[in-house]
């Protein structure tokens, strides 16, 4: 029997120019790390740690956990930064919060005022206060220190002092704390900006939060401990913090693409459709095993209503015989094996 000759005329770089979506899924890695390794591990495996904040997002993490019968709680991308001196962004050692402080909205970036009575309170950074600024004099404590009384947000205060001075105030023992409250009871005021501070919660891929739609667990976040914190998730997608050095699984976002080509084979036969789909997988694994980078891939076949892959079409002078492929991923049927 006489093996049909195989012509592909349509070249292969249609892959980067046909119509695409791009798609993601959801990878639970379940060998325990702590946040900052679970992190670096998907970034460097994967695209990074999941976000999850719509009803999609919530139904992958749980796609993912049923994938390997899962049912407890992992890490996800969901963190806050520690809180930081505003003087080369030193992590907070030594802390006089108040009782049940701090306690600001989630939502809000948090700074620091310390009281006349020497507690620290949180409080929005934006309203208007008095504040210390830090000098470079460092013997005595009424030379490392500048009462400044101009009401400015936490914002304006901290511009004010990087230009004067060095910076709003760091305050580092029990010392340093009770000379700033003396001087406020000296100057009969309530409390002043110091230079501490927090960011919100954010998502470690910088997704915008939409806080609408990030779902806690009941009573969570509820650890307030001035350490950093992260979020882990159950498998419905409700979230609590923890402790970012605690060992947890993980889950890790894997971004997948779909791409839709067309090929026009020409044969002066009648064509085997298994030689043509083998003929043409051949060439899409030489293309793709030839780049820079390792690409994940499978290869699926459009079937037709009659049944078959491949639709036989007249050849006419002047005149173009593919057609456009959908552009919109709703507008793509769907594809079978």
């Amino acid at each position: 029997m006489m093996q049909n000759k195989i012509q592909l005329v349509v070249v292969l770089a249609g892959i980067l120019s046909k119509a695409s979506c791009d798609l993601y899924r959801f990878v639970l890695i379940e060998e325990p790390k702590t946040w900052p390794e679970a992190q670096s591990y998907c970034r460097e495996k994967y695209t990074d740690l999941v976000t999850v904040q719509s009803d999609a997002d919530r139904a992958k993490l749980k796609e993912a956990a049923n994938a390997v019968n899962f049912s407890s709680v992992a890490w996800i991308g969901f963190y806050k930064d520690p809180w930081l001196w505003s003087y080369q962004n030193t992590i907070i050692s030594y802390a006089k919060w108040g009782n049940q402080k701090p306690d600001l909205l989630k939502t809000h970036k948090a700074c620091a005022t310390v009281k006349r009575n020497g507690q620290w309170v949180d409080a929005n950074c934006t309203e208007g206060r008095y504040y210390f600024c830090q000098t470079d004099k460092q013997d005595k404590l009424q030379d490392k220190f500048k009462y400044t009384e101009k009401t400015m947000n936490w914002y304006d205060a901290q511009t004010y002092c990087r230009s004067h001075e060095i910076d709003l105030a760091t305050v580092t023992d029990d010392t340093e704390n009770a000379f700033l409250a003396e001087v406020l009871n000296s100057k009969n005021d309530w409390d002043a900006w110091i230079g501490l501070s927090r960011i919100p919660w954010q998502w470690s891929d910088n997704s915008s939060v939409s806080w609408s739609s990030v779902k806690w667990e009941s009573g969570q976040p509820d650890n307030v401990n001035g350490t950093g914190e992260c979020a882990t998730a159950d498998t419905d997608g409700l979230m609590a913090d923890h402790i970012c050095s605690t060992q947890q699984p993980f889950y890790c976002r894997e971004n997948r693409k779909i791409q839709r080509v067309r090929f026009t084979v020409k044969s002066d036969r009648s064509l085997d459709e298994s030689a043509v789909m083998k003929a043409i997988e051949k060439k899409m694994k030489q293309i793709l095993s030839g780049q820079d980078v390792i690409i994940r891939y499978n290869i699926t076949w459009s079937v037709q209503p009659d049944g078959k892959i491949f639709q036989q079409q007249e050849t006419r002078e002047n005149k173009d015989n593919t057609q456009d492929t959908p552009t919109a991923c709703d507008e793509l049927g769907p594809m079978k094996r």
